[in-house]
Formats: structure tokens, sequence, C-alpha cells
């Protein structure tokens, strides 16, 4: 990808993203009769062959739409891989990608990327980069780093056509340890840019904890409700009211979503009824076809690690 990123902030101006997205076109692939959803945050992306392995597999297989959070473009965490751009060739898939933040060296040099990524079958007709405030950083995570990073947390609203019919699909990455209230401010924003109207699929890792996680004691608090109350979880709705604002816009949850199904793992050590539910889709004018809702485990093989601490989240829709 183009490496001198255009810096669009401006002193006093409305929050802008950082980058600019970076879009890849190819042929449409010939539409069918059901539309098929994916979603994970690839944790970078550096196994990004294995999760093109898992897509190439049922019930991943053949998807339209695969909506990628964390992946990572020229920074160590990918090996200096484009993650998403070579995904989408390996694929045949059209490939838009907004960098959030620029990886600089100790000299202030940016040497890679941190990002999202939609992935089509169908080229993009339009695709917007959407500006979200920064939550403060953590006291706890404000370490010594030989590197660091500059940018925004930007999500991607795009325009494609699938079988002559127009669909908006949309991604965000919200973040993993302000409080609740701040996540849905970085939503409501997100959506300020997204169409009221119209077919939609919306997606991504909305860190739907529903606790604060800016302290050890945060931490500690967090465990304890594991334990007293897991259920929140793998339903974190009433908790988190960033949901209030999907339903605003009329993108709905339910049936495009496992219920009370967690999609992240942070340690295997951790019993399934105390894992998170993180990862979220939602659609508008869209009918998901009964049952082809589906967590999926990140493995390219029953053998293999895992390639994510995030499942796959995938349904098939009627157009």
């Amino acid at each position: 990808m183009h490496r001198d990123a255009l810096d669009l902030t401006a002193a006093g101006a409305k929050l802008a993203p950082h980058f600019p997205p970076v879009v890849v076109n190819r042929a449409a692939r010939r539409a069918k009769s059901r539309l098929r959803v994916v979603l994970l945050n690839a944790a970078g992306g550096r196994r990004f062959r294995d999760i093109v392995k898992c897509l190439k597999r049922p019930p991943l297989n053949g998807a339209e739409v695969i909506l990628l959070c964390e992946v990572n473009a020229g920074s160590k965490p990918s090996a200096g891989r484009d993650v998403a751009a070579e995904m989408a060739a390996m694929l045949e898939m059209s490939c838009a990608y907004i960098p959030e933040f620029g990886v600089t060296n100790s000299r202030g040099e940016i040497i890679g990327y941190m990002g999202n990524a939609i992935l089509s079958a169908a080229p993009f007709d339009d695709v917007l980069a959407v500006a979200m405030h920064r939550p403060r950083t953590p006291p706890m995570l404000r370490r010594r780093r030989r590197w660091s990073r500059k940018g925004t947390p930007t999500g991607l609203v795009t325009r494609v056509n699938f079988g002559g019919r127009e669909l908006t699909v949309g991604l965000a990455h919200l973040h993993s340890r302000c409080m609740p209230a701040e996540r849905a401010r970085q939503m409501a924003t997100y959506l300020e840019s997204f169409p009221r109207t119209g077919r939609a699929v919306f997606g991504g890792d909305l860190n739907t904890t529903t606790t604060e996680l800016a302290s050890w004691a945060d931490m500690r608090a967090t465990a304890r409700q594991m334990i007293a109350t897991p259920d929140r979880f793998r339903a974190p709705q009433a908790y988190e009211p960033l949901f209030e604002h999907l339903r605003e816009h009329r993108l709905e949850i339910e049936g495009v979503n496992v219920a009370n199904h967690p999609t992240f793992t942070f340690s295997g050590l951790i019993p399934r009824s105390m894992r998170p539910k993180l990862d979220w889709l939602a659609v508008r004018d869209l009918h998901p076809i009964a049952g082809t809702a589906a967590v999926v485990s990140p493995r390219s093989s029953i053998l293999m690690r895992r390639i994510s601490d995030h499942d796959f989240v995938t349904v098939d829709l009627e157009p």
C-alpha cells in the first residue's frame, strides 16, 4: 500500500481520518441467491494464509463480504506484509483498507499501519473513512516502547452492488478499555455517516465487555463479575448503550448473531461460559437465513493453534 499517507487532520477542523482509505477493485463475481457475510478480528494478520484457508472451507467459503478488524500493513506483527491486500488477491475480491494508526519508530518514521478492511465479491462504488474520538489511554497501558503510533480510530462505510441491488457495508472497531458510554459515543459518531435507510450490513469488534478496563482495580472487579454474573458477558446488550444507536438506525442484531455465544478467548483456561461476546453483525432490510448464523473457531485444522483470540462470526442473508 502507499506509505506516504496524507494527514487530513487540521487544527480546529471537524474530527477527520488521519489517513485515507486504500481501495483495490476487481471484477465482480457472479451474484448468488444468498449473501454470505463473515467477520473476524484478525489480531494483526501475521497468519493471514491460515485465515484464508479457513475462509475457503465451509461454512465460511464463498463469502460475498468479509469484515476484518486489526489487519496490519508493513508493521512487524504482520511480517512486513499488506495483509488485507494479499488476502483479497488470494480470494480474488475487492479490498477497502483504512489505516487507523501509523506505527512509528524512534525517529518518528512510519514503518507500518494498523487498520481495518472490507473485502467484497463486487467492486466498491464508494468508500468513506469515518473518524471516531479516541478515549484516553489507561495508565496501565502507558509503557515505554521502541515504537509509537499516531492516528485515530476510524471505521469504513462503503457502497457496493450485488446483482443490481445497492448495499451499504460498514465496519468499525471500538475501544476495548473504556467505559460503555465511551463506546456508545464512538458508535454514535460513526453512525452519523452511515445511511439511515436502505439495505445495509454492519459489523465489527465492538468490544462489548460491559465494563471499564482502565486499571488493575477494574480488571480485578471484572474478574469477580465474570465469576458472579457470567451471563452479562455473553449477552451484553443491557450494559452497552451502543446497541441503542444501532436500533435507532434500524440495524438489527437478532437472527444474524448466535445468541449468548462468546466470540473471544483470551485464555483457553477460561471456561466458555465466562468468555465475552465482543464481535457483532447487524443488518437492515435483509433477512438472515435460518440456521446459518454461526461462531467458528479460527483454526486452519483441528490440530493447529488458534489464528486469533477472536472467533469468526458468519451468517447467510437473503439479498
